[in-house]
């Protein structure tokens, strides 16, 4: 087995949903990551052997968003490139196809995250290819991939929001010690900037505006 490392992180900054970031692709995102990853690296078509990303919610407009994400980002036809979707866990499975990737010795370097972008995701509708008369009724993805992840026998309407509740409940998590991490990370995230340290790992962007100056920063404070 071969060693795996992982090296030169980059993300985008978080956006809210419909907020600066919202008129940018899943595909968008990821392209803007390693179209950096390309800049700081300096790896071309001969070097990388596979994109793996996880997304949760694809589409047609780009189908295998590692593909797209790679022929975005100047990385050539002849890298190919794949999407993954273990739901909210997709862009960590991504990494770990990849690292079992290299260590099996199958791949020497690939290119593995995840992106997302819910303000993007689509409303359809079912049924109309072979004709309709009368209303169509658009589903909301967003709502009725929650609802179907679970098959016909396991139904979650909730998605990994209920499943987050069950967890919570069953390793007897309080409130007050989510309000204790989430205002602990914020904390963090504020003081690092306050001392002037830049994430180097983010690939700062500009959005639309949006009540305002436009911000590259994570429209959560950090």
């Amino acid at each position: 087995m071969s060693d795996v490392v992982i090296c030169e992180p980059i993300r985008t900054p978080v956006g809210r949903f419909g907020g600066a970031l919202s008129a940018l692709s899943a595909a968008d995102l990821a392209a803007v990551a390693l179209t950096e990853l390309v800049r700081r690296t300096g790896l071309g078509e001969g070097d990388v052997d596979d994109v793996v990303l996880g997304q949760c919610y694809p589409n047609g407009e780009a189908p295998a968003v590692g593909r797209i994400a790679a022929l975005d980002a100047g990385l050539g036809v002849g890298v190919p490139g794949v999407q993954v979707d273990r739901r909210c866990g997709s862009g960590l499975q991504a990494v770990l196809y990849a690292a079992g990737m290299v260590a099996t010795g199958a791949a020497r370097v690939v290119v593995a995250g995840g992106t997302e972008s819910m303000s993007q995701v689509e409303h359809y509708a079912l049924g109309l290819r072979t004709g309709v008369r009368g209303n169509v009724e658009l589903n909301d993805r967003l709502v009725r991939a929650r609802e179907t992840a679970g098959g016909k026998y396991h139904p979650a309407p909730g998605g990994m929001l209920e499943t987050a509740e069950n967890v919570r409940r069953e390793y007897g998590i309080t409130r007050a010690e989510q309000d204790e991490f989430a205002l602990r990370s914020h904390q963090r995230a504020v003081a690092a900037q306050a001392e002037g340290r830049r994430p180097g790992h983010r690939r700062d962007l500009r959005g639309r505006p949006m009540k305002g100056a436009i911000s590259n920063r994570n429209e959560d404070g950090s």
